[in-house]
């Protein structure tokens, strides 16, 4: 009996310790990889939550939604972009969520976004990479889905079948008063170009 409950003891200190060390070894790379990463932030393209572009991207958007125009662009720079995704974010959050800051690494036709989240004193950095492929269409996608260097691929078919009824939604519904055409990803900024109904 002593050697069996020594046996038990001995298996459940073993579990508890390798458990205990892969933890600790997340956490160790994830901090090592958000301290690379925040000490190469470009602070132009970094949005908090306090930013205040209010006023102007709701003009830039009015203008567009309302131009007696057959054809209108709207074009957006990365912190316009990271301002309307944050306060997008924030609205519809569930409570004790919220996003702090927004980073986006844009390239053409592929933007890392980066998404600070806040949930109970925890604040991971998530991530997307978000691409579009060089054809005249509204079809954005994402190739990426992780959590600071870890990778949870297998959400994103979901999230693109997401992304995809959106924006039928949105084609559909009018909801943008125009129909979106195409959608560019630039090195400096993201072009929507629509037609009237």
């Amino acid at each position: 009996m002593k050697k069996f409950l020594k046996v038990v003891l001995l298996t459940i200190f073993t579990i508890s310790a390798l458990v205990t060390i892969t933890v600790i070894l997340l956490l160790v790379r994830y901090n090592n990889w958000t301290k690379d990463f925040e000490s190469n932030l470009k602070v132009e393209n970094l949005v908090v939550k306090d930013t205040s572009l209010s006023e102007e991207v709701v003009s830039q958007i009015s203008s567009f939604t309302l131009s007696q125009e057959n054809t209108e662009s709207l074009s957006l720079s990365t912190e316009q972009f990271g301002y309307i995704v944050l306060n997008v974010l924030n609205e519809y959050l569930g409570e004790g969520i919220s996003v702090e800051k927004i980073y986006i690494e844009p390239s053409t036709g592929n933007w890392n976004i980066y998404i600070q989240a806040n949930y109970k004193k925890i604040s991971p950095w998530i991530w997307i990479s978000l691409k579009k492929d060089n054809v005249q269409s509204a079809q954005l996608y994402i190739s990426q889905f992780n959590i600071g260097p870890y990778s949870f691929n297998r959400f994103v078919e979901e999230i693109n079948d997401g992304i995809a009824n959106g924006l039928v939604t949105v084609n559909e519904n009018g909801f943008t008063g125009r129909y979106l055409e195409n959608i560019e990803l630039l090195e400096e900024s993201i072009v929507v170009k629509g037609s009237r109904y």
